[in-house]
This record gives structure tokens, sequence and C-alpha cells, in this order.
């Protein structure tokens, strides 16, 4: 009897070394777990920590851990991690400076992105009033050339009535009739040509007010540059015991980033591919739609 106990704990032995060896994420699960569950080569993982003013819930932290893992199972067609409420591995959301500082990374972009908006608007009217004074100059062109016309053919008209020395009563009432209607057509071009003028004023001052939001703007955005670099995956931390999260941006950014932690836990390094999961900066990956990449897919298997 102690003969055969002996050799089902060199079986166990054997059978736990080799799925050890084969299986990276098994050495963080707990013998428990592993006794009850020979066979089952996933990683089980819990979340015990959600600081509150992250402004997530556990469970909606347990929903985002479980479509980080999906990452994986997509990618690589295998189920790697599982949900354990009494699992030995833990997920801690830890709120400090990182997450203030995101906090104000998130503020002053939503600032920026605002006076990009408020530019482009003032941009748009812009043009559309350089686009109504384009029209209005087109006229003012048009009508100033008949006007032309019609006091050239008036002063003919009236140079050749003086060259015949006289002029009769009927026509002289024309004559000042159509000199009044000239007059008003002159005094009517010239209430046009000032508005015309306080537009192109007008379209000046736009112009130099689009020119300083987009001074600022450009400041503003240097700024941001300077302070917020691309952030390092040192806001999360997998230390073979648990993982530590200390800072995201969006649910998006979380889920990336247990993704990426998750992969630390099937014993893969970082990679030199920018838009890969596994490299160490987050700053060209997709965050919404993110899928693998062969860079990723490379680390399974040199592992």
């Amino acid at each position: 009897m102690r003969m055969l106990s002996l050799i089902l704990a060199v079986i166990w032995l054997l059978l736990i070394t080799y799925q050890t060896h084969q299986h990276h994420q098994l050495r963080y699960n707990a013998v428990s777990d592993r006794l009850k569950h020979p066979f089952d080569t996933r990683l089980r993982y819990r979340i015990a920590e959600v600081d509150p003013r992250f402004g997530l819930s556990k469970d909606e932290v347990i929903q985002l851990s479980q479509q980080a893992t999906d990452i994986w199972k997509i990618g690589t067609g295998n189920d790697y991690f599982i949900y354990d409420p009494n699992a030995k591995l833990t997920i801690h959301l830890i709120y400090d400076e990182r997450q203030d500082e995101s906090n104000q990374r998130r503020q002053q972009l939503g600032n920026i992105e605002q006076n990009q908006q408020i530019w482009s608007n003032k941009n748009q009217n812009l043009k559309q009033l350089k686009d109504e004074i384009d029209r209005a100059n087109i006229l003012l062109d048009t009508k100033k050339i008949q006007l032309d016309a019609q006091l050239h053919q008036y002063n003919q008209q009236i140079a050749m009535m003086n060259q015949n020395g006289s002029i009769h009563p009927s026509q002289r009432d024309l004559f000042i009739q159509q000199r009044h209607q000239l007059q008003q057509q002159i005094f009517a071009l010239e209430q046009e040509i000032n508005l015309y003028n306080q537009k192109i004023q007008h379209l000046n001052d736009q112009v130099s007010e689009l020119n300083q939001i987009n001074n600022q703007l450009n400041q503003s955005i240097d700024q941001f540059n300077q302070r917020f670099q691309a952030r390092l995956f040192d806001k999360g931390l997998f230390n073979g015991k648990q993982i530590n999260i200390y800072e995201f941006s969006s649910k998006d950014d979380l889920r990336l980033t247990l993704a990426h932690e998750f992969g630390h836990a099937l014993g893969l390094k970082h990679n030199q591919d920018p838009v890969a999961l596994m490299y160490p900066m987050m700053k060209d990956q997709n965050m919404q739609n993110f899928s693998l990449t062969p860079a990723d897919l490379a680390l399974l298997d040199t592992r």
C-alpha cells in the first residue's frame, strides 16, 4: 500500500513537473487547485482589490479581465486563463500618483480636443465668410461695370446735346431723372462697397483670431507632448503572486494592460513591435479592436 502511494506520488510529481514545463502559467496556480484539476492547464486568477477612486465596480473589472484573456484565446486558439473567485493569483487595482497623472493627462487632452473643435468650427465659419465675400466681390464688379457703362452713355448724351446747343424741355426732365437715378445707384453701390469693406475687415479679424487660437493650440500640444510622454507598461506589474494595476486612461486601456500582464504570466518577455501587445510601451496599439501580432505569437514559441 505504501509502495502504491509512493508510486502515485512519483507519477503526480512527474505530471506536475511536465505540466509546469509545458504550461508556464500553471506554476501560479495553488497546489490544491492543481490537485482538483490535474488536466486543466488554465491559469486561475481573481480580482481581489479595486480602489473606488478608479470609478469601476469589481464586476466591471471582472468583465474587462475576461475580455483581456479573450485576446489571448482568440489570437492563439488556446484557452490559457479562467476566472476563479478562490484563485491564488490575484489582481489589484491600486490608486496612486500615477492615476492622478493619468487623470490630468486625460483632462488636458480633453481641453486640447475641445480647442481643436473650436478652431475647426471657426475655420469653417471663416471659409463660409470668405466664400460670401468672393461672391460679393464678383457681384460688385458686375455692378460697377454696368454703372460705368450707364455713366458713359449718359455723359455721351449730355456731350451731344451740348454740341447741338439746345435741349428740349421734355428731354431736360428726362436727363434730370436719369441723373437722379444714377446718383442713387452710385450711392447704393458705395453703401455696398462700405459693407464689403466691413466684411473684409471682419474676415481679417477672424483670420487673426484663428491664427491666435492655432498658436495657442500648438503651444498646448507641445506642452502636452513634453509633459506626457508615451506610457510605459510599468503602470501594471506582474510579480508572480499578483498583478498590480496602478494607472489606466480608459476601459480599453485597462483591458490591454491586463492582457499585457497576462502575457507575462504566460512567461513572455517584451518584444520590439510598437503595435504589439507585449511591446513595453503603450503608444501605437489599437486600443478598441486589438488582436495579437505575429511578434506576440512568436514569443509563445520561444518561451
